[in-house]
């Protein structure tokens, strides 16, 4: 094959024979996926039977419910579906688009176009696309995703690429030998682009109770509706419509669509500040945050640098120095500042007779030439020569600069200092973490003086550094206790240092834009790619800053606090109602009782104006208070004593109605008025402290209550009786009785609660 590349005709005989890079990747979630998903759930198949039920027995206006499910499923879906062509749209900018040449010309394609035989172009940052053997350069390449070895292999010409693996220094031309499902890339899980699933306990929990619950459902409901036929007043319609309302009353069914709603809505809003979200559960990860590592370049420094000075202590540094980078293949910011320096105005003659060129990568810390006489090195000085005299002259003339020297064969030539671009929101963002009881480590592979330099120059207050590079073992436990910085530090140590940090119970968040970051941000709770940074960072991250703008993470980590903070409260809502219907069915399989949710369609209203009304409203309200995680807490000291409250009074009524103290035809009312009682008395526990917003939401669900009861048309739609005497003594005495009730029951599920989470629980 010659350097031209494939011609127009050639490419589409390729197409034609199916020999292009179009599988589709297994982690992207397709429009029909979220419309299976969200439509075949337990939950709807448990809400068709149900509705079957209430069918079968002409209860038509019953079938409320199923309506609301409907409506829950759709607005789960058009909601995914928002935050999936969000994303698409948003990976588009992110993407690697690949350079080929074609018909002798450079372009770029999208990587669904490469096929077989397609000569594509590759540099620093690069993923390796598909399987190919390299034809012209030399690249070194990190297959450390495929092969699980750490080390960097250099690649020459004839050897063969592994796509899935990623240029980290070089550059080199390669012809495409395998492409769509024939390459590595689709054949091994674990390429570099795949995103582990994050660890949100969140949803775990709550997959755990809809589970549960789940399994519960159907022994409960058959047993249910064989009491039901046990009760002399019911009819076979009774039976059928009170047995549904008791299942209906188990099922938390908006809990689990309210929480997909909540973080794909964020999702989107965060699409509009540039935030690319490859993972929804990592905008819960970053909430739960509280140390953040940051690699130096790309976060508080823009990634481009200067020259500030140079010292040449031999005349040949010019030379030397304009020799080394003319052949250096590798572009990042210090290459890019000498070359700007040394290259584009001034003319130098060349070193003869090059025999080999050293490419810069991560690991080396340096670059160079050889020729049969001599080595010449451009790096940090402790990387290119060990005369310690040498080292701590350099070392002494750096300053606060990052400075690299020159040397020929272990001798000085000169040295350049070079400055970092300090990102101008990276003191606000670094004051905003410590509001916010983050802590903050800096890893970086530059300097130490030049890192703390720049950590002081931002406002970091613990400048405790170390440099890593001064030792072969480390002791990484001990380090993260005892450092803050951490400079001259190389991938795996990176990926090391963020692993003793998980070990010692931190939630950790990784911020890079480099090769030289992938290892530690695949390992990190969470990991922010730079939008400016290297395709390989972007691919490897679950956030992606595309506008690359450091000020949009406090707006993701707020994000999720709101998120998770409204969640936790309105979940409250949604478990309370499953715990005392759980307890009622069970009660009344035992007991021969009438029971006093006789109907479907009141359940209905009771769901929609004490559970899924407040439950949205309070879960979309602005809240960016830290997290206290207090989500099982809050089931422990909310939920279960209302639901034991709620429970008690429905015994009571019911025993009440059977022994003819009030008429049975208002057992339903008197039901409902006293659950919605206790209901809006949890609303005002978990809304404290009222602001207008509160305040309004529980005028309203009174506004609704007192509409169903007093409007004609509602009144009779759902069943409700006018209460005499007897019912409305009985009605308010439960009331006042379950008040205090619910006080004494929560008072000692406050003390349990203490006990059994006296750490932090999610």
């Amino acid at each position: 094959m010659n350097l031209t590349g494939l011609t127009q005709a050639e490419v589409q005989q390729k197409i034609k024979q199916g020999k292009v890079n179009q599988t589709p990747r297994k982690n992207r979630t397709t429009i029909a996926s979220i419309i299976l998903r969200n439509t075949l759930t337990l939950f709807n198949i448990v809400n068709i039977i149900l509705a079957l039920m209430i069918i079968s027995v002409g209860a038509y206006k019953n079938l409320l419910f199923i309506l609301i499910a409907i409506a829950n499923t759709l607005i789960s879906i058009i909601n995914e579906v928002r935050a999936k062509k969000t994303t698409d749209k948003m990976r588009l900018i992110s993407e690697q688009q690949p350079t080929v040449i074609r018909d002798g010309q450079t372009i770029q394609i999208d990587q669904t176009e490469l096929v077989e035989g397609d000569l594509i172009v590759y540099s620093l940052g690069d993923q390796i696309l598909v399987d190919g053997l390299i034809k012209e350069g030399n690249a070194e390449v990190n297959e450390a995703f495929i092969t699980g070895e750490q080390d960097n292999i250099i690649k020459h010409p004839g050897d063969k690429l592994i796509s899935g693996s990623f240029v980290v220094s070089g550059a080199c031309k390669a012809e495409a030998t395998a492409v769509g499902a024939e390459s590595d890339l689709n054949k091994i899980e674990s390429t570099a682009h795949t995103l582990k699933t994050a660890d949100s306990k969140l949803f775990t929990l709550m997959n755990n109770i809809v589970k549960y619950i789940s399994i519960a459902l159907i022994p409960i409901g058959i047993l249910l509706l064989w009491s039901r036929f046990r009760v002399a007043e019911n009819d076979t319609t009774t039976a059928v419509t009170s047995t549904v309302a008791s299942l209906i009353n188990m099922i938390p069914e908006g809990l689990i669509l309210l929480t997909s709603s909540v973080l794909a809505l964020a999702t989107i809003r965060l699409s509009k500040k540039q935030v690319l979200v490859q993972d929804l559960y990592s905008i819960e990860t970053l909430a739960r945050v509280d140390t953040i590592a940051l690699d130096k370049t790309g976060t508080l420094t823009t990634g481009k640098m200067t020259v500030h000075d140079y010292t040449e202590t031999n005349k040949s540094f010019k030379t030397v120095l304009a020799s080394i980078l003319s052949h250096q293949a590798t572009e990042n910011a210090t290459i890019t500042a000498l070359k700007k320096k040394f290259l584009e105005k001034n003319k130098f003659d060349e070193i003869e007779g090059i025999t080999e060129i050293i490419d810069f990568s991560s690991e080396r810390k340096h670059s160079g030439l050889r020729t049969d006489e001599h080595t010449y090195l451009l790096g940090a000085i402790e990387f290119i020569t060990k005369d310690k005299d040498l080292i701590k002259q350099v070392k002494s003339a750096s300053g606060n600069y990052r400075t690299l020297a020159v040397v020929r064969d272990g001798t000085l030539l000169g040295y350049i200092r070079l400055e970092d671009e300090i990102r101008p929101d990276a003191s606000s963002i670094i004051s905003y973490f410590y509001k916010n009881d983050i802590d903050i480590k800096i890893i970086s592979g530059d300097d130490l003086e030049a890192v703390t330099s720049i950590a002081e120059r931002v406002g970091v207050k613990d400048l405790r550094g170390t440099d890593l590079s001064t030792s072969k073992t480390h002791n990484y436990d001990k380090l993260v206790k005892d450092y803050s910085i951490f400079t001259r530090v190389k991938p795996a140590e990176k990926q090391n240092l963020i692993k003793a940090l998980k070990k010692h119970d931190k939630t950790v968040a990784m911020t890079g834009d480099g090769v030289n970051d992938i290892l530690a941000m695949k390992e990190a709770d969470v990991s922010i790619a730079i939008g400016e940074g290297s395709d390989a960072a972007r691919r490897s991250a679950k956030l992606v800053l595309l506008n690359s703008g450091f000020e949009s993470i406090p707006s993701i980590i707020d994000e999720g606090r709101q998120s998770i903070n409204n969640l936790e409260r309105s979940t409250a809502l949604f478990l309370a109602k499953t715990v005392y219907a759980s307890i009622l069915a069970v009660i009344f399989i035992f007991l021969p009782l009438k029971s006093p949710f006789s109907s479907p369609v009141e359940m209905s209203l009771l769901n929609f104006a004490c559970i899924g009304f407040p439950g949205l409203v309070l879960a979309l309200e602005h809240n960016t208070e830290r997290i206290k995680n207090r989500f099982a807490r809050n089931i422990c000291e909310y939920s279960v004593p209302i639901g034991l409250t709620i429970s008690i009074a429905m015994l009571v009524l019911s025993c009440l109605a059977h022994f003819g103290v009030f008429p049975h035809y208002e057992l339903a009312t008197t039901a409902i008025f006293v659950t919605f009682t206790i209901d809006l008395i949890l609303i005002y526990w978990i809304s404290r402290p009222l602001n207008a917003l509160r305040g309004g939401l529980l005028l309203t669900i009174i506004g609704i209550m007192v509409a169903a009861f007093l409007i004609p048309f509602a009144h009779s739609f759902f069943d409700f009786a006018f209460l005499t005497k007897n019912g409305l003594i009985v009605t308010l005495a439960t009331i006042a009785g379950a008040i205090v009730l619910f006080e004494v029951l929560k008072h000692l599920m406050k003390k349990l609660s203490d006990r059994l989470f006296n750490r932090s629980d999610i």
